[in-house]
């Protein structure tokens, strides 16, 4: 038989170690956007999508009585959001690279002897 407040416990360690490795992932792109200071770098669009999760975590896992309410599913639909938004940056950075003529890697062929275009000889 499975032991209920086991499980529970395991679900709540698992929630705050979402949240931990969130904060972490969000310092790292954060410390990346203050390097280069571009917000139309890759790093500062993953960098708001990281804060928009963190802020539906934080709704769906810490209930505000007054939130939880009036709007009880608020932190998944902000989840929702944050997906959103990470499809459209990432369909419209493929659009721009695709309309500028560049080409995207899209498969990896494997280099066989001979076949090294640029190599240098040594």
């Amino acid at each position: 038989m499975i032991d209920i407040q086991s499980s529970n416990n395991i679900v709540s360690y698992g929630s705050g170690l979402t949240l931990v490795i969130l904060f972490a992932s969000l310092a790292i792109f954060g410390w990346l956007v203050v390097k280069y200071r571009n917000i139309r770098d890759f790093q500062f669009q993953i960098f708001v999508f990281i804060i928009i999760y963190i802020i539906g975590e934080v709704l769906e896992d810490y209930k505000i009585p007054s939130l939880s309410a009036s709007l009880p599913y608020l932190g998944s639909q902000i989840h929702i959001i944050a997906a959103a938004f990470l499809a459209l940056v990432l369909w419209l950075r493929l659009y721009h690279v695709r309309s500028s003529g560049r080409k995207t890697v899209d498969k990896l062929e494997s280099v066989t002897e001979g076949d090294v275009g640029d190599a240098d000889d040594q």
